[in-house]
């Protein structure tokens, strides 16, 4: 079993959980080079469409990825939870090539310290991904076999942007940082 259709997979069963988690992050996902442009301008007007006989992967993070540590100088601060949303652009090749502050949203509200914005862009630089992939088949019924996976069709490395949620909070005096999104 290949590693696409094991995740894929693991997929299905959390896709309930999919929307959910879609809503609460604002999830993006743009084709090159719309994801450059997007990332720069905010926009998300260019959003892929896929035909009858295609269908997405998105990009799988590595999970040697590391989360943005709290800054030790705002600890004693003991500060209220915080909120940062970056854009993240992914290559073709799985390497991160975009990090950009996102929009301000229901979500990503704005004003959190400087800190844990440079916390979060200085993880999200060193993260790697298999890169998403748009699965082309002949026909839609051999998409509709393929469960979370390219098999029986042609896998295309897509370029994206993704918007994640970096929440920077105390509990019990101890610093926690939840990422979410992607």
């Amino acid at each position: 079993m290949t590693r696409w259709m094991t995740l894929g997979c693991a997929a299905v069963v959390v896709c309930g959980h999919a929307a959910w988690a879609h809503a609460q992050t604002a999830t993006a996902v743009t084709p090159a080079p719309a994801a450059a442009a997007a990332a720069a301008t905010g926009t998300q007007d260019n959003r892929m469409v896929l035909a009858d006989n295609e269908s997405f992967l998105m990009p799988l993070d590595d999970m040697k990825n590391v989360h943005p540590g709290y800054p030790e100088n705002l600890l004693g601060l003991n500060l209220p939870p915080r909120t940062v949303c970056l854009r993240v652009g992914i290559d073709e090749k799985g390497a991160v090539t975009v990090v950009a502050r996102a929009p301000t949203s229901e979500f990503c509200p704005k004003g959190a310290e400087p800190e844990f914005l440079a916390a979060s862009e200085t993880a999200a630089r060193t993260w790697k991904f298999d890169p998403a992939l748009r699965c082309v088949f002949r026909n839609t019924k051999d998409k509709d076999r393929a469960v979370a996976s390219c098999d029986g069709g042609k896998g295309i490395p897509q370029a994206v942007t993704l918007v994640y949620r970096f929440r920077f909070e105390q509990v019990n005096g101890k610093p926690n940082v939840h990422v979410i999104g992607g």
